[in-house]
């Protein structure tokens, strides 16, 4: 991240040296809007939640797993067609759609994914997510 700002940083002083614009003019703009995406969604973390359930999915297609249940939330990863999420739990959200927090099998990788974008699920009874308990521990 600290790379990708500073080749902006540079790209605006050479841009503002060719076209003549006071630089505190130039840099006062900050980064692009991509970049700037960049920046809030590195910052992001995702933690681990409550194992609530047993289930699991298989992925239709290919698919971003999310660090909040919605479709603009910041991506964690890409999960391919074929590829497993192990269930955590589930939530609504803010338009109705159902969303699970899940582990992709084979890592330490969490997110959210739209219950959309499995082919099939499986052993899931939808516990909500209650982040002040865990099936290990109650």
């Amino acid at each position: 991240m600290r790379l990708l700002s500073k080749a902006a940083v540079a790209l605006v002083a050479a841009g503002v040296a060719l076209s003549g614009v006071p630089a505190a003019h130039a840099v006062a703009a900050g980064p692009p809007k991509d970049e700037q995406w960049y920046v809030r969604c590195a910052r992001v973390s995702t933690t681990t939640g409550p194992n609530l359930d047993d289930g699991y999915g298989v992925m239709k297609g290919s698919f971003n797993l999310k660090k909040d249940p919605a479709q603009g939330a910041c991506n964690v990863t890409r999960m391919r067609a074929g590829q497993v999420l192990y269930f955590h739990c589930w939530r609504k959200n803010s338009h109705g759609n159902l969303w699970v927090y899940g582990r992709i099998k084979g890592t330490r990788t969490h997110g959210w994914m739209s219950l959309a974008n499995f082919r099939s699920v499986y052993k899931t009874d939808h516990p909500r997510c209650d982040w002040n308990k865990d099936k290990d521990h109650t």
